[in-house]
């Protein structure tokens, strides 16, 4: 069973979790940040919305599905634009308007990115995990990948900013 389980694309997906998870951590954001993506994660760990995993329903549960994993995507990505935004400066007479703007468009872009790579990378995993589990054990290998990747991702970015 071990020679099944797709370790490159677990790795890949624990990593970008860890990634957004240390974006979050790094930005002096409120805590209920965590609690959305928490959900965001679940809820797609929950959908498994790669074509392999929704090939196997009608067209109304695999709409529904699609549609979980949308609002767990859309919940990342709600999180980390939160987060992204949320660095600022108290000096409100140095702020430019034209400037600010684009900062806010870069940071939202990024956080739109971040959360589709996730989202895709681990449709891609689940779907792979299919190989080797059953659906249930499938959403909860993933979950757990993708909870611990945020989880080692925020508790690098609280040591990296404790440390400076």
């Amino acid at each position: 069973m071990s020679q099944l389980v797709p370790w490159g694309w677990v790795v890949g997906t624990a990593f970008i979790y860890a990634a957004a998870g240390l974006v979050m951590a790094s930005f002096p954001a409120p805590y209920w940040i965590w609690n959305l993506a928490l959900a965001g994660v679940i809820i797609q760990a929950l959908a498994l919305a790669g074509p392999k995993a929704l090939s196997q329903f009608g067209w109304w549960r695999t709409n529904l599905l699609a549609l979980l994993a949308i609002i767990g995507t859309g919940a990342m990505v709600v999180a980390l634009a939160i987060v992204l935004n949320h660095a600022g400066t108290d000096k409100l007479d140095d702020i430019v308007p034209k400037v600010a703007a684009m900062d806010v468009l870069k940071m939202s872009l990024m956080a739109l990115i971040t959360a589709a790579a996730g989202a895709i990378v681990s449709a891609e995993t689940g779907d792979r995990l299919l190989a080797t589990f059953n659906r249930i054990q499938t959403s909860l290998v993933l979950a757990a990948v993708c909870i611990l990747g945020l989880g080692i991702g925020g508790l690098i970015g609280i040591l990296a900013v404790a440390s400076a």
